[in-house]
């Protein structure tokens, strides 16, 4: 018969034991509390971490404009904008740099004319140029949000129908397109002046087949979602920028509107030559009463003198300074009809002026003078509004992608 096992009564643990136990239990929840803490204080720290970069950071103004400010994240969004644009920009000219024949040398003229352009975005998109990049997209947030505070007072405003128009028109889609007629061939490469020369042939050119609007929708959606979604840039943002563009020109054309149809103008003409001493000559010439023209003559003649002489169209003083400078213009309306100035010189030295006024009159606006002063204006109200802006600090977050 088999025996029975014996019973074991556990045995107690002394106080001493217990005490111990009791420790090491302790010991054990504290380490685990204090893993626990430790991960919720980095959780914590990179949480905050996320919410400032990205939350509290991106709502900060990088400036304030008639006190509505302009977020950081709309600023580095439109810097990112201004970045993928150049970067296509620069896609284009390597494709067409490798369209054309580097031994051709009928091609050289365009191909110098592309390798300088794909040097300068080179350079403009290298991270040494970043900032540049920010102050010309923060610029143009600043001129856009002081055109719609302006617009707004003037009650100017951009329908959605003409928004969504324009966009469609940007991406090559018109509603309503006028018939198309098949038109010339054109003869490559480009000629030594750098124009496309168009050449009638017996075959005509076929008929483009114009944008549907699903083509245009398929086109716009793959825009927003491969082009700006990578960016962070939404539809929301895209559109608003479209609309201040439209309000921008709408203004523009406003204030030109406002420019006065006549104007204070000169009609001047000069002679400009590359020493002191054959100025003066010419100068004690016109006071002797020889005619302009002989003058004129005598200079293009003469091989060893650069020089030449001009008369010029009515100007007001804006234009005229921009074609001479703000010197020869201020004389122009100080002094009187047939009166004719000394030697003046340039500001480098190299040329010597003699100005001569032939006329001065109010007399009517052409439109190329009119579309000249209306620019004017519009660029004065800009620089004027500029009293309400303040800029913040933005230089540390000008994105240098992609």
């Amino acid at each position: 018969m088999a025996k029975k096992a014996k019973k074991h009564a556990s045995k107690e643990l002394t106080r001493k034991q217990r005490s111990h136990l009791e420790q090491e239990r302790r010991v054990e929840r504290l380490l685990i509390i204090g893993v626990v803490a430790v991960g919720v204080l980095v959780v914590g720290v990179l949480a905050y971490g996320f919410i400032f970069e990205n939350v509290v950071k991106a709502r900060e103004a990088v400036a304030t404009v008639g006190g509505s400010p302009i977020r950081a994240a709309d600023f580095q969004a439109r810097v990112r904008f201004s970045r993928m644009q150049m970067q296509t920009e620069l896609q284009f000219w390597r494709g067409q740099q490798l369209t054309l024949d580097p031994t051709d040398s009928e091609a050289q003229m365009y191909l110098e004319y592309i390798q300088g352009n794909i040097r300068e975005l080179e350079n403009q998109l290298s991270p040494a140029n970043a900032l540049s990049i920010g102050d010309q997209a923060l610029d143009q947030l600043i001129e856009e949000e002081l055109v719609r505070q302006e617009a707004e007072r003037r009650g100017i405003s951009v329908a959605p129908e003409e928004l969504q128009r324009e966009i469609e028109q940007y991406f090559g889609y018109d509603r309503n397109p006028a018939t198309p007629t098949p038109g010339p061939a054109v003869t490559f490469p480009l000629t030594p002046t750098g124009v496309l020369t168009a050449a009638p042939t017996s075959t005509p050119l076929p008929t483009p087949t114009p944008m549907t609007e699903a083509d245009f929708r398929q086109r716009y959606d793959t825009y927003l979602k491969q082009s700006l979604k990578p960016l962070g840039i939404s539809e929301q943002q895209y559109r608003s920028w479209a609309e201040a563009s439209l309000l921008v020109e709408k203004l523009r054309e406003e204030v030109k509107a406002e420019v006065p149809a006549t104007a204070d103008q000169v009609k001047v003409r000069y002679l400009i030559v590359d020493s002191e001493e054959r100025a003066s000559e010419l100068a004690a010439r016109l006071d002797g009463g020889e005619d302009f023209q002989t003058l004129v003559d005598e200079l293009e003649a003469d091989e060893e003198v650069t020089g030449y002489g001009t008369e010029m169209d009515w100007f007001p003083r804006s234009m005229l300074e921009r074609r001479l400078d703000a010197e020869l213009s201020d004389l122009a309306f100080e002094l009187e009809v047939g009166q004719h100035s000394g030697p003046v010189p340039s500001q480098d030295g190299t040329r010597h002026s003699i100005i001569e006024v032939v006329g001065r009159e109010d007399r009517e606006l052409d439109e190329l003078a009119r579309e000249s002063l209306g620019e004017d204006a519009f660029q004065e109200w800009l620089d004027a509004q500029q009293a309400l802006v303040e800029r913040g600090t933005y230089q540390d977050r000008v994105p240098t992608d992609p």
